[in-house]
């Protein structure tokens, strides 16, 4: 009888260990990017600390980059104030369920804003060729500069 009473709580201990591994590795272990922290660390970092720059807000996102602002709950950016710098960054907290689609509006908003640059000045143009972007958790991000990768990397550590 002990015995039997020892295989139950043994399994049951196993039980629970299997389900508390599998939410810590599924549900908490999940990246994602605070994009207060992230928008402080790239607007004081060159060259948005240098540039004069606008807010990208979430009128923006839906009246020039063309994004459906239904699924965002938050962002965070700036944009040149004038069309001599092509450098920018925005990071976009997505509803549940629509990082995806953000990003493929994102995406075909650069597409445009590359086709923008193409004809204007080739080393912005380069600029907004290199740029990087991606997706943490549901958080969608774009940074234009020359130090793109570098940025990138601070953000998404």
């Amino acid at each position: 009888m002990k015995k039997n009473v020892l295989t139950v709580i043994l399994a049951i201990i196993i039980i629970v260990l299997v389900v508390v591994g599998v939410y810590f590795l599924l549900g908490r272990g999940e990246k994602s990017i605070d994009i207060n922290v992230a928008s402080q660390t790239l607007s004081n970092s060159t060259p948005f600390n240098e540039l004069s720059t606008v807010d990208i807000t979430t009128d923006t996102l839906g009246s020039l980059y063309g994004i459906n602002t239904e699924n965002v709950e938050n962002v965070l950016g700036k944009m040149p104030m004038m069309n001599v710098q092509a450098s920018m960054y925005v990071l976009i907290q997505a509803k549940e369920g629509t990082a995806e689609t953000v990003k493929t509006e994102l995406d075909q908003y650069a597409t445009r804003y590359e086709e923008q640059w193409s004809n204007y000045l080739p080393e912005q143009y380069e600029l907004v060729k290199n740029r990087k972007s991606g997706i943490v958790g549901n958080t969608i991000y774009m940074i234009i500069a020359e130090n793109a990768e570098t940025l990138e990397q601070e953000i998404t550590k």
